[in-house]
């Protein structure tokens, strides 16, 4: 990589990073449209240049996740035992997810991204209820289990982390408010993301077609300067969040699952 390369990378991560703390969604909707076509443009193949960014996507995302959880948690804002109970279920999702996605071709990949994005977005825009203050989430192991399985899935399937998913359903579902779900999603997202990560490695081990410096189908190389722009962004994002209004959060995180969608149904 050259240096005009890694400052591209580097911004990507900043990029992501802020999105990913602000609406706790790891930063997947972001990295995958870009990487997409970053990858393309350096030669990696189409044929598994759609499986190298999901990969590399997630494990950028694991560390998003990790910055912006922790300043969730500061703020009180993560139920864990919500975490644990759709973290451990969205492993076997995860990891499931990824061993079925070495059999898809990039296209199809593309766009279940595209659809599971905008299904959120239309959940979150067309909501017209009050941002719901103190009141108890719903922490039943049926519906937690659930969720995992869903958002592992969709994890390793579109490449994210998860939090498209879990935050709308936890939100309209499972009665969190919306700052408490974005950062239990936030926690939830390092477990799925971890599953995600190793499953892409497996299943992509040994592809011919694969370029150096990855590991199945997890490019770590161009990863790291994304992973450093990521980290103090999301702590920063997150912070942002503590300070914006609900309604805000829920319309903007809404607009901004749409454009994406958008962009991945036409790439």
């Amino acid at each position: 990589m050259d240096i005009a390369n890694i400052l591209i990378l580097l911004l990507i991560g900043c990029a992501s990073g802020l999105l990913a703390g602000f609406f706790g969604v790891g930063g997947g909707i972001v990295l995958i449209p870009v990487l997409l076509y970053y990858f393309q443009s350096i030669g990696v193949t189409s044929l598994v240049a759609t499986h190298v960014t999901f990969g590399t996507s997630l494990l950028v995302i694991l560390f998003s996740a990790f910055a912006s959880s922790y300043q969730y948690y500061r703020h009180n804002q993560v139920v864990w035992r919500a975490v644990l109970i759709i973290g451990l279920a969205s492993v076997v999702g995860a990891f499931g997810g990824s061993m079925l996605a070495g059999d898809l071709e990039g296209k199809t990949l593309q766009r279940i991204f595209a659809v599971l994005v905008a299904v959120a977005a239309f959940r979150l825009l067309v909501d017209s209820r009050k941002p719901r203050g103190d009141v108890e989430p719903k922490l039943e192991i049926p519906g937690l289990a659930g969720t995992g399985l869903a958002v592992g899935l969709a994890s390793s399937l579109a490449g994210i982390g998860g939090g498209v998913l879990s935050i709308p359903i936890m939100y309209s579902l499972l009665h969190f408010p919306l700052k408490r779900a974005i950062g239990t999603s936030s926690a939830t997202i390092v477990i799925t993301a971890l599953a995600a990560v190793i499953g892409y490695v497996v299943r992509g081990w040994g592809n011919p077609l694969l370029p150096g410096g990855t590991l199945g189908y997890v490019d770590f190389v161009h990863a790291l300067p994304i992973i450093v722009g990521t980290v103090p962004s999301a702590t920063l994002g997150a912070h942002l969040a503590e300070k914006t209004r609900s309604s805000v959060l829920k319309k903007g995180f809404g607009l901004l699952l749409l454009v994406v969608a958008t962009k991945m149904l036409f790439l």
